[in-house]
């Protein structure tokens, strides 16, 4: 099969879509696939998202999470005034993600730069384990 890049751009020129610039609006911030994955994790507070990551300022993560918002990833729920009640959710379309973020992972373990950061063993657990925290089936 010859694979036909004029009946693409007829699609792409016909709908005004691009679906790769679509999937980069929802991951082309820094932060977007860690925060995720923390959202993914369980954790739901603004400053549970900046655990461990010190070059993450309360500006960029605002920003982010603001635009997470606006691409319908997340939601908010504020019980109270206080803003240490503020709270961040996954939608349906963010837990819909899963599967997306579980094969970008699986390529970033298995094409592991210069193969020395993950034996083969802990490739193996690191798939099992993100399998389950992203309820992969």
């Amino acid at each position: 099969m010859v694979l036909d890049s004029k009946k693409l751009d007829y699609y792409e020129r016909k709908y005004e879509r691009n679906p790769l610039e679509d999937i980069t609006k929802y991951i082309s911030n820094k932060w977007t696939l860690h925060i995720l994955r923390d959202l993914f994790l369980g954790k739901s507070h603004f400053n549970e998202f900046k655990v461990n990551r010190p070059s993450l300022d309360n500006k960029s993560l605002s920003r982010c999470l603001k635009t997470m918002q606006e691409n319908d990833l997340i939601y908010k729920t504020n019980d109270g005034d206080d803003s240490k009640n503020t709270q961040y959710f996954l939608t349906q379309k963010g837990k819909s993600f899963n599967k997306v973020f579980y094969e970008l992972l699986l390529f970033a373990i298995d094409n592991d730069i210069d193969n020395e950061h993950y034996s083969e063993h802990a490739k193996k657990e690191l798939r099992e384990i993100y399998k389950e925290i992203l309820r992969i089936d």
